[in-house]
């Protein structure tokens, strides 16, 4: 893992944690020093013809740093989408390291698969789209219609949750998207995914975080919902439903996965994810990473024919844990409490901190 990225989060969190004033108010002594320190700095530019003491600049400057603020946040969320594919222009070795594969995973749900390559066509960086395709029959090929990508099925004879990472021919780029196809990740949020796994292209790096617990005494291990992350502010997994990993992942959990595993995850068609998730963290010794993104998940009403959805899934999964565990010889989830946060997400000069500091060097 990177070592700067580690850094730069634990000192962001740090910052975020200590340092700044508490209350929306200032001091009385610090606002009467501030208005002579402004005063000082500001000499004539402080009065206004005509009157004793103008509106003052610091209104004014308020105001331009706002609509700075709000040109810069508009022009970023421009410059995600990406305006157009540009064939022939990258070498092979731009295109394997700066771009990166979207893989969707669909069943029957052809409406979803519509929705995702129209979405995800339009992402900046995205080199081309591949669809895990398990229904048999003809695919949708007209699906290439959509956009200017390459929209490539990757057909396969039987109906597993495995062939969702099968090693894939042709492909381009070193990065790989593992997507479902009900959910639909912005772009700005999903390109900053890329950046951070490009700067941990041996772990996984992914939107959803899960955590593993273990029962005191007893040889059973559990697999907790999202509010045990949020509690206990740590993590161990993140789901493959959304989540970027080198693609030589997919050839190692195809041909070096622990066969007891694989066929454990294609008998119960669950737990995949998990599946995954262990081999990396034993191969690697690395945590995944968790990136704080915006996205939207058609997949959790979906009370019919969602796997996640259905009665005991959460018992089903934790007897997944409690398996690979005796199966890989030991527990290879490692914790972390790492985040990833766009500094879109940041608001710098909203902070007591920051204010002062931008307002001394005036």
């Amino acid at each position: 893992m990177d070592e700067d990225l580690e850094a730069e989060l634990s000192a962001s969190k740090e910052k975020g944690k200590g340092g700044g004033y508490s209350g929306t108010g200032m001091p009385g002594r610090t606002l009467r020093l501030l208005q002579l320190k402004l005063k000082s700095r500001l000499g004539e530019c402080w009065r206004v013809r005509g009157s004793r003491k103008g509106p003052g600049v610091v209104p004014l400057v308020v105001v331009l740093v706002t609509l700075l603020f709000l040109t810069t946040s508009f022009l970023w969320r421009v410059s995600d989408v990406d305006p157009g594919y540009c064939k022939g222009t990258a070498s092979r070795d731009e295109v394997a390291k700066e771009r990166y594969t979207i893989v969707v995973n669909t069943f029957k749900r052809p409406e979803r698969l519509v929705k995702s390559v129209k979405h995800y066509s339009r992402c900046k960086a995205v080199d081309s789209i591949r669809i895990s395709w398990s229904e048999g029959g003809e695919p949708p090929r007209h699906l290439a219609e959509l956009t200017t990508l390459p929209v490539i099925f990757d057909m396969h004879a039987n109906n597993s949750i495995n062939n969702r990472f099968r090693p894939l021919e042709g492909l381009r780029t070193e990065g790989v998207f593992n997507v479902d196809d009900d959910i639909l990740v912005e772009c700005s949020s999903l390109y900053f995914g890329f950046q951070t796994w490009r700067t941990a292209r041996d772990t996984l790096v992914g939107y959803n975080p899960r955590i593993h617990s273990k029962n005191s005494g007893e040889c059973k291990y559990g697999y907790k919902q999202w509010w045990h992350v949020w509690w206990g502010g740590t993590y161990s997994m993140v789901l493959t439903k959304a989540a970027f990993c080198h693609h030589k992942y997919f050839q190692k959990y195809t041909e070096e996965l622990p066969r007891d595993v694989w066929m454990h995850v294609h008998r119960n068609k669950n737990c995949e994810d998990i599946a995954m998730q262990f081999m990396i963290s034993n191969l690697t010794g690395l945590p995944p990473i968790w990136v704080q993104g915006s996205y939207s998940d058609s997949g959790v009403m979906d009370f019919k024919g969602g796997i996640s959805t259905g009665a005991n899934h959460y018992d089903k999964r934790s007897e997944c844990v409690t398996k690979f565990v005796d199966m890989f010889g030991g527990m290879p989830l490692v914790e972390t409490s790492i985040v990833a946060t766009p500094m879109s997400r940041w608001t710098p000069m909203k902070t007591p901190p920051a204010i002062w500091e931008w307002i001394h060097k005036i």
